[in-house]
């Protein structure tokens, strides 16, 4: 049986993008870091975060019944870091540090950021030492798209660099099991005449 360390251990190697959640209303605002986060429909438009069961935010999200998730730009590393602390703060000076203020939920929001997703819960499935809340998406507040996503990757948040290079001279791969290369030109090809 692998164990937890594992699969921790495994993990770092895999990058991830960096979201702040959070829960209100301001006076009463939780936020964590978070980077177990993504879609999961879009019709009926779904997004799932992932929540240590003892952390403060997973009885603010079952008590308030909403989220909203944050984000987070490469240049908010200390924002990231800031609210994966066990010292972070809560309420209005959790609320004062995120910057953007309430959303139709009540919920703290993020400024500066690439965006925010509302949620209101839906359903809370049990995951080990976490709970996956499963949220309908109520609002989406667009940000800087002009900024890269902070990203985490083996406990440091390097920065994207933008590959110069046309979609169509990235490559090919081989499928060895079928006998075939895939050039991943024709594929953009494909898809831009749909």
């Amino acid at each position: 049986m692998a164990t937890g360390e594992e699969l921790r251990s495994l993990m770092r190697h895999f990058p991830s993008g960096v979201t702040v959640v959070t829960c209100g209303p301001p006076q009463e605002a939780e936020g964590m870091t978070a980077s177990a986060v993504f879609s999961v429909s879009l019709d009926p438009p779904l997004m799932l975060v992932s929540v240590q069961r003892e952390a403060r935010l997973n009885a603010k999200v079952r008590a308030q019944g909403h989220y909203a998730v944050n984000f987070l730009a490469e240049d908010q590393e200390g924002l990231s870091r800031l609210f994966s602390s066990p010292e972070r703060s809560s309420g209005p000076e959790a609320a004062h540090t995120l910057g953007g203020g309430p959303g139709e939920t009540g919920a703290p929001l993020a400024s500066g950021g690439l965006g925010s997703v509302e949620c209101t819960l839906e359903a809370v499935y049990p995951g080990g030492d976490h709970d996956l809340f499963l949220g309908r998406v109520v609002a989406v507040h667009p940000g800087d798209e002009r900024k890269s996503p902070l990203v985490y990757h083996e406990g440091t948040y390097p920065r994207l660099v933008h590959d110069p290079r046309p979609a169509e001279s990235a490559g090919a791969f081989v499928d060895s099991a079928r006998g075939f290369d895939v050039r991943t030109r024709d594929f953009t090809r494909r898809r831009r005449k749909r």
